[in-house]
């Protein structure tokens, strides 16, 4: 399996490649098409919580947007919903993870098979994979 260079560097500074790291790398994409990516600029709340594995989606945003926890532009909420909300401006963009991909990662997902999970999720289509809404 050869890990794409975008996943390897991710998995540098997290220490290791998993699917929740991937899942907010993909959310951040999705902010930064949408909402640009200019700092200091867009604010984001994780709704993961604050205890890995779903917290690894934090990492993944702080890597794919110029939103950090230590900038402020990234509040970690104590919730388990595998979304977030993105603000620019008035503009709200809410991305959650399609329950039926959650679900996979929480059944399917192991220590043996994690990085060929996450780089399932990395090649997902992203309808397949998030569900976006946007909002003012």
């Amino acid at each position: 399996m050869t890990i794409p260079d975008e996943l390897r560097r991710a998995a540098e500074f997290h220490t290791h490649l998993g699917p929740f790291l991937v899942v907010g790398l993909r959310m951040g994409r999705v902010v930064t098409r949408e909402l640009g990516c200019e700092p200091f600029t867009i604010r984001i709340t994780a709704n993961t919580g604050p205890v890995p594995p779903h917290s690894c989606c934090v990492d993944g945003l702080q890597l794919s947007t110029p939103c950090t926890v230590g900038n402020g532009g990234l509040a970690v909420a104590d919730a388990r919903d595998m979304s977030i909300e993105a603000v620019k401006d008035g503009a709200v963009l809410t991305i959650r993870l399609r329950e039926d991909v959650w679900r996979r990662i929480e059944n399917e997902c192991t220590e043996e098979n994690q990085e060929t999970f996450a780089c399932g999720i990395w090649e997902m289509p992203e309808p397949d994979l998030l569900v976006v809404t946007r909002g003012a």
